[in-house]
């Protein structure tokens, strides 16, 4: 995390820009992740994929950082000091992190909205609460000692305090033997820069139930929220995400450019995530390819790889509307950067790892070394666009060629307005769209359907007369995923059921537009002594569902899983509906407290999963470490 320099001290960033990182392993401030350290994730082992088709006709390849999909489980550590003590609970600390549409303070969502909304829902980051725990050691202690050893002293001591609590295993989620999301949150502000507790992403060589807590991050917390931090250090922590120096507000991972708001990821980092699709300029492409190109905002990210360097350099670019997360920025239009794998960071103003090419800046060959924090910021000047720079070519910008000094032979003219959405055109002389055609297509690009998530939850009581609940299907974020108004719903797009493989059903079996479904997610049709056993009736005028069990179907702690999709022009979203039977239940978070209980009670892990039942005299099965919850017989 980065805080405002005063002026006195804007000499210092004439000194390497390692001084300022806030990644720290073993001990030493590093520009980004060596390599042994950085950040994997194996998703074929790890949490469910969503389903995206690409608009490219480019082969998929291996993300460049850590991409994680699905339900990612985070372990959050309280702890507070005796000259400062805790200043929220852990209440409200798990709404300010996992909370739908958290608003304390002004916060625009809580941190998982923040990664649900820049993964177009892929990425379900869930933190799980433990705390508060009394330090040692006053603040001024830890703060006090030399560099990061205060933090090293603080994280040991909260890993040991809250080790007979907690299974740390589960925060393996990819279950490769290594953590990926241990966060502290230490109550108070970060005081000094690059020492004590200052807010960070860290190292630690602790193993623990039987994984490894190598990344973790430390955020301060000083009454009042604000989601940056937390957002920023989960970046480094989770992806492997490299600070941004000499990079401006266009990412969270560059400038601090609003702690409530967060500005969104960059679309090149989201679309090496697969949250949205790379579109592929071939030099075939640039050498003999005109095709006139139509972009609504972080829809997709193009690319043109460098030749003679196709796996280490290339230009990317994708249109970027100053609304949403990215409200703080001055500008909207098309966003161009250059990127350079090979390049360790961004730790020079001549050669960065990630740069953006500024529209304005035609003649310079790299970055003023004063524009770190908070220069550059963004500028209205900075997007190419129709009326002030609607080109782009080596000879416009001579000096935004390839690092060993060759043309890139790109040209990109027609640069539009932006609006709903941006047309421009990759060579010269492309043709307006046709009026009579919906989707633009070209030789180098085709459009496919473009798969959504939304991510819900609910539980039902056991009912003997169907007694359904209403849930919420996020009206305003469908009708913004599609591009038209919540109004115009009902009317434009289509419904379906979405079968366990992925497949969509037109028929309906439920009441109106619903379905019933077989315990496995299966659509079916409704009978009391066949395989039904849940059903989502969906009202798309009030963008809300009905959803409720057959009788006499259902137990206590029964789990379900069922989809549904709404589809428009070339976008789905589909409704994952998670669905809990209650029983009266308890949860369990310390077992030797909970040793005792009334015998027969079930006992079912955070996912839903049966592990026992408590034995004749009461006493628990043996279970490890860990949260559960237990139904009433």
């Amino acid at each position: 995390m980065k805080n405002r320099i005063p002026f006195f001290s804007l000499i210092a960033l004439m000194l390497p820009a390692m001084a300022f990182a806030d990644i720290v392993y073993q001990g030493k401030r590093v520009q980004e992740w060596p390599a042994e350290a950085m950040p994997t994730f194996d998703n074929s082992r790890g949490a469910p994929q969503t389903r995206t088709l690409m608009k490219t006709t480019a082969v998929t390849t291996k993300s460049h950082y850590a991409a994680p999909k699905g339900k990612i489980y985070s372990l959050t550590l309280l702890v507070d000091f005796p000259d400062q003590a805790a200043p929220v609970t852990v209440s409200e600390v798990e709404d300010w992190l996992n909370k739908e549409g958290f608003n304390r303070d002004g916060c625009n969502g809580s941190v998982r909205d923040y990664y649900l909304d820049v993964s177009n829902g892929q990425l379900d980051l869930t933190n799980e609460v433990y705390g508060w725990y009394r330090a040692k050691h006053p603040k001024s202690w830890y703060e006090g000692l030399q560099g990061y050893s205060g933090s090293d002293s603080l994280m040991k001591e909260v890993f040991e305090y809250f080790d007979p609590q907690v299974d740390f295993s589960r925060y393996d989620n990819d279950k490769d033997g290594t953590t990926e999301a241990i966060n502290i949150v230490y109550a108070g502000p970060g005081q000094t820069w690059g020492q004590g507790l200052w807010p960070h992403s860290g190292w630690s060589s602790e193993r623990r139930d039987g994984v490894k807590l190598t990344h973790h991050q430390m955020t301060d917390m000083p009454g009042k929220f604000l989601i940056y931090v937390f957002v920023h250090e989960s970046g480094h922590m989770i992806f492997g995400w490299p600070d941004l120096y000499w990079y401006g507000d266009y990412c969270t991972m560059g400038n601090r450019a609003n702690d409530l708001n967060p500005v969104a990821i960059n679309d090149f980092y989201r679309a090496d995530q697969g949250w949205i699709p790379f579109v592929d300029i071939t030099s075939d492409d640039v050498d003999n390819v005109t095709s006139l190109e139509v972009s609504r905002p972080g829809e997709f990210c193009y690319r043109y790889k460098n030749p003679a360097r196709p796996n280490q350099e290339g230009l990317v670019w994708s249109y970027v509307q100053n609304k949403g997360r990215n409200k703080v920025l001055a500008g909207s239009g098309l966003l161009m950067q250059h990127y350079d794998f090979s390049i360790e960071g961004n730790s020079a103003a001549d050669k960065l790892g990630l740069r953006i090419v500024h529209a304005n800046a035609a003649g310079k060959s790299s970055d003023n070394p004063g524009d770190q924090w908070p220069s550059p910021g963004s500028t209205a000047n900075t997007f190419f666009k129709s009326g002030t720079y609607a080109e782009f070519s080596d000879d416009a910008y001579p000096a935004i060629r390839w690092y060993n000094g060759s043309k890139t032979g790109l040209k990109i003219t027609g640069i539009g307005t932006p609006g709903e959405t941006l047309t421009f055109c990759i060579g010269e002389n492309c043709s307006e769209p046709s009026s009579s055609s919906s989707t633009a297509t070209s030789s180098s690009s085709s459009v496919e359907i473009t798969v959504q998530k939304i991510a819900l939850e609910t539980t039902l009581p056991i009912s003997d007369s169907y007694a359904p609940v209403t849930l919420d299907l996020n009206g305003n974020e469908v009708a913004s995923i599609f591009g038209i108004k919540r109004t115009e719903i009902e009317d434009k797009v289509e419904f379906y059921g979405v079968e366990p493989d992925g497949s969509l059903n037109i028929n309906t079996t439920g009441e109106g537009t619903g379905h019933w479904f077989d315990k496995d997610g299966k659509i079916a049709t409704w009978d009391p002594n066949g395989t039904s056993i849940v059903f989502s009736n969906v009202d798309l005028t009030t963008m809300t569902t009905k959803i409720g069990h057959m009788p006499n179907k259902v137990k206590g702690g029964d789990t379900f899983t069922v989809r549904q999709a709404l589809v428009y022009g070339s976008k789905q979203v589909t409704f994952e509906i998670k669905v809990t039977i209650e029983g009266g239940t308890t949860i369990i978070r310390n077992i030797e407290k909970a040793r005792y209980g009334k015998p027969g009670n079930r006992i079912f892990n955070v996912l839903g999963q049966p592990v026992g039942a408590r034995n004749a005299n009461g006493s628990l099965p043996d279970l490890p470490k860990g949260v559960y919850v237990e139904v009433a017989k």
